[in-house]
């Protein structure tokens, strides 16, 4: 049973206290995520979750993402407390990190699309404003090239993208970094009573441009909500900072482009694949139609 597999794992942090149900709740493509209802030892109850690595996880460490969920707690993020984290196989066999229960949904309701996405806007710049000198050490997210071509589609329409592509330079970030939540989309979301409760799933942070957190935003948007939500999400972001349309494009062509190629990869029912994958691939023209038409950039990449 469930219940008896975590009993060690729970022992360990509250003695005495036992397991009384659990529950699988949805989570990235590489970790299961659980709900543990507990019984303290003085009768009172909690729920913990835990994030379970599966065999080939590709995100931040379990070590990693606990020391920066500590940190984003100090400092007022809406994020789950940290309780603990073991990669050493002893209580379980892939490395885990428990945290406290933050009740909420992922869903937003159409009718309050509007107010969602400024909450999103808000949060994803409360983000970006995090001091960054306390944090562990993140990967570096500047250049969306030459990354991008290993994702872009192959065929020969979207050979002139390739080819304006090539003839960028000097496409790294050069401003101050920021804090990147790295994968800020409704699911890593939690609403409660209107407001964002807390922000999950930190597996993919990074130290970067802004702008590349909120092409993510914008491709995801559009799969649930179409292009209007692209839009305003960003003329939200831009009330409060600056915004460059043509970097803005060069991260949507580069996060519409890695989408549609790992998407096969997670599990996604066949109807809703290929709905995304018509968005994803919407955005990768769009967004190259505004950087072909941008200003000529120079000589072409070595």
């Amino acid at each position: 049973m469930a219940t008896e597999r975590y009993a060690r794992l729970v022992d360990s942090l509250f003695s005495g206290a036992r397991v009384t149900a659990t529950e699988r709740l949805t989570g990235g493509v590489s970790a299961e995520v659980h709900r543990l209802d507990v019984s303290l030892a003085d009768g009172e109850s909690t729920r913990l979750v835990l994030r379970l690595h599966r065999e080939g996880h590709e995100g931040h460490s379990a070590e990693l993402e606990f020391r920066l969920l500590q940190t984003l707690h100090r400092q007022g993020i809406p994020v789950p407390k940290p309780l603990a984290v073991d990669e050493s196989g002893g209580l379980l066999a892939n490395p885990f990190l428990v945290m406290t229960f933050i009740a909420g949904s992922s869903e937003i309701p159409a009718h309050l699309i509007n107010e969602h996405l400024e909450s999103m806007a808000e949060m994803l710049l409360n983000i970006h404003g995090t001091q960054t000198h306390k944090l562990p050490v993140l990967p570096l997210r500047y250049d969306p090239l030459p990354e991008v071509f290993d994702y872009l589609p192959d065929g020969s329409e979207w050979q002139p993208l390739k080819d304006h592509l090539n003839t960028l330079v000097d496409t790294a970030f050069t401003a101050t970094p920021k804090l990147l939540h790295g994968d800020f989309w409704p699911e890593n979301l939690l609403w409660r009573n209107g407001a964002i409760a807390a922000v999950i799933d930190w597996e993919h942070a990074a130290l970067g441009d802004p702008l590349s957190d909120l092409a993510v935003a914008r491709v995801e948007l559009r799969y649930r909500f179409g292009k209007s939500a692209m839009q305003q999400i960003t003329d939200a972001y831009a009330r409060y900072a600056s915004v460059d349309l043509t970097r803005l494009a060069l991260w949507q062509v580069y996060v519409a482009a890695a989408a549609q190629h790992f998407m096969g990869d997670w599990g996604l029912a066949p109807e809703l694949e290929a709905h995304m994958r018509r968005e994803a691939l919407a955005s990768i023209q769009e967004a190259g139609v505004i950087l072909m038409n941008s200003a000529p950039s120079g000589s072409p990449r070595p």
